[in-house]
C-alpha cells in the first residue's frame, strides 16, 4: 500500500505538489506582509490566502519567521542576480554599468511594489526581517564596492590602503541605503517622476559622489583616484 502523500495525483508527483504549495505560501506571504503589514500576518491568514491547509504550512516552513525570511531572500537574490547579469552584459563604461546595475535593481523592486515594501519597509516590524534587511544591505553594498573598485582605486603611494578601502565601503553603504529610501518614497507616491527618471536620478547622484571621492579622500588622507576609462 502506497504511503499517504506519495505518488502521482492529478498528474503531479508528491514533490511537485509540495513545491506548488510552497510557491503559493510564498506568494501569499509576500502579499500579506506587504499589504497588511508584518504585525497582521498570521500562519492562518497566509494558509487561507494560499488555499493550503495549516498542516502543510509546516512541511515547508518551521514558523512564520521562516516564511518571511524565505520571501525576503527570494526578493534580494533575484534582484542581485539579475543586476549582476545586467552589469556584465553592459558596455565597458562606468555610466553604462551603473545604469544597468542600479536600473535592474530598481526595476526588480518596483515592478511589483510589494517587493520593495517587504525588502525595506516591513523589516522594521520583524526581528527576522530586520536581520535579513541588514544582511541584504551589506551584501548589496559589498557588490557596489567591488564594482566601484573598477572606477576608483587607491592613489600611488597611499600609506593606508585599508583606510581607502573603508572609504569605498562607506560610499557603498551610503549609496545602498540612499537608493533604498528613495525607492520607498517613490513607491509610496512621494516623488513625481517616472521609473526611468528615478533610475537616471540615482545614477547621476552616484556618478557625482564618485567624482567627489578623490577630493574627499584627499582631505581625509585616504588618497583615492578615479581610474581613467
Amino acid at each position: 500500500m502506497r504511503p499517504a502523500g506519495t505518488g502521482t495525483y492529478r498528474g503531479a508527483s508528491a514533490e511537485e505538489r509540495r513545491d506548488q504549495r510552497r510557491r503559493r505560501l510564498l506568494d501569499a506571504g509576500l502579499d500579506m506582509i506587504a499589504t497588511q503589514g508584518w504585525a497582521a500576518t498570521t500562519v492562518r491568514g497566509v494558509c487561507e490566502q494560499a488555499k493550503v491547509g495549516p498542516r502543510f504550512f509546516y512541511e515547508s516552513f518551521d514558523d512564520l519567521d521562516a516564511l518571511a525570511a524565505a520571501v525576503h531572500d527570494e526578493i534580494v537574490q533575484s534582484a542581485l542576480g539579475h543586476a549582476m547579469e545586467a552589469v556584465l552584459a553592459a558596455d565597458d563604461d562606468p555610466r553604462a554599468k551603473l545604469t544597468a546595475g542600479i536600473g535592474t535593481i530598481i526595476l526588480e523592486l518596483t515592478e511589483d511594489p510589494r517587493r520593495a515594501r517587504v525588502a525595506f519597509a516591513e523589516a522594521h516590524g520583524s526581528e527576522t526581517l530586520m536581520r535579513r534587511r541588514f544582511t541584504a544591505m551589506r551584501t548589496i553594498a559589498d557588490n557596489v564596492r567591488e564594482q566601484t573598485r573598477e572606477i576608483v582605486e587607491p592613489a600611488e603611494g597611499t600609506n593606508s590602503p585599508a583606510a581607502a578601502d573603508a572609504m569605498l565601503q562607506a560610499f557603498a553603504q551610503l549609496l545602498t541605503g540612499g537608493v533604498a529610501e528613495v525607492v520607498l518614497v517613490w513607491v509610496d507616491g512621494g516623488l513625481d517622476m517616472d521609473r526611468d527618471d528615478l533610475v537616471a536620478t540615482c545614477v547621476e547622484f552616484t556618478i557625482t559622489m564618485l567624482e567627489r571621492l578623490p577630493a574627499m579622500s584627499g582631505r581625509l588622507g585616504n588618497r583615492l583616484n578615479i581610474v581613467a576609462h
